[in-house]
């Protein structure tokens, strides 16, 4: 499994702005951009697969059934999807620690719910 917090600062650094970039040509503001624009944007930000494959990982364990088109963009860039599937797990057992149930399927199952489709997604 890969334990992010182990990462060199400047590989969790490019995570974060992985996610960004992800989420904004996944779901948000720029998911209707060309696959080719979306797929260039997040190689932009890294092509190392295992830090695709990282957040990846992250997608999969999606608490509201919407990452898909996150996870598919990561895979088209180049994720390493076996390093996504032990990351998903690895955050799936966190989840269960912490006290958040996963379903079978690994979406979180709480009653947090999106408040709108501004970006900020503190608190969920």
């Amino acid at each position: 499994m890969v334990d992010v917090p182990s990462l060199p600062q400047p590989q969790r650094l490019v995570l974060a702005e992985l996610s960004g970039t992800a989420r904004r040509y996944g779901t948000d503001g720029m998911r209707d951009a060309p696959r080719e624009v979306a797929v260039a944007a997040v190689r932009a930000v890294t092509e190392d697969p295992v830090l695709l494959g990282i957040q990846a990982g992250v997608a999969l364990v999606d608490p509201h059934g919407i990452n898909g088109p996150i996870v598919e963009l990561l895979q088209a860039a180049g994720a390493d999807m076996a390093v996504a599937r032990e990351h998903a797990v690895e955050v799936r057992q966190r989840l269960d620690r912490s006290g958040i149930a996963t379903s079978a399927e690994g979406v979180v199952a709480d009653d947090r719910h999106h408040q709108g489709d501004d970006g900020d997604h503190r608190g969920q």
